[in-house]
This record gives C-alpha cells, structure tokens and sequence, in this order.
C-alpha cells in the first residue's frame, strides 16, 4: 500500500490510523493519540494533519530524513506516515494549537 492508500483509508470512520501507526512503533501510536486528544480531534485526523504539515513546513533536511526511512522500509509506506508523524510530534505547537489561556487582570 502507498501512503495515500493509507491516508484515504483513514477517511473512513472505521479506519484503524491506530493499528498502522502501532506497527511502526507503539510509542509513535500514543504519542499521537495524545496529541490528537490535546487538540480535541481523532488520532486519524491528526496523521492526516501531520501529513499536510510535513508537505507544506519540512525542511530539506526533514525531506532527506523521510527519504531514507522508505529507501530502507520493508514497507515505504509505514515508513513515511512513522517518520512524518515522528516529525510532527518534534514541532513545537503554534499559537493557534495552543490550549487558550485566560489571563486576569487585578485593576488596581
């Protein structure tokens, strides 16, 4: 399978992002899961989003990496949707992924 294969599959409401990201490394699977109950959304939404980030934020250095993780896969496709969210979960969130914070002000 490529991994628009996989990505496409995500889009349905039965599909296990779960089980996917489980083979290519369990810790991967929590971390996302994590990261998609922080942001309120489904792990399978958030594989979705990482690809979109990767695609339009990855360095060239982020695309080399990705590059040599499928040359050597038994499965590319794995490869690429691990590596991709392994960069994900390395970014720092933006002001727009952030928890709102409320902030009181004491007038004085």
């Amino acid at each position: 399978m490529m991994l628009g294969d996989y990505l496409a599959l995500a889009k349905n409401a039965g599909a296990d992002i779960q089980g996917w990201l489980t083979q290519v490394g369990p810790l991967q699977a929590k971390a996302l899961e994590k990261l998609a109950a922080d942001e309120r959304i489904s792990p399978a939404r958030a594989a979705r989003m990482a690809v979109a980030d990767f695609s339009r934020f990855a360095g060239e250095e982020d695309w080399a990496t990705l590059i040599s993780h499928v040359r050597v896969a038994a499965d590319p496709a794995l490869a690429c949707l691990g590596a991709i969210v392994d960069w994900r979960l390395a970014q720092k969130p933006c002001a727009a992924h952030q928890p709102s914070k409320r902030h009181h002000h004491i007038n004085s």
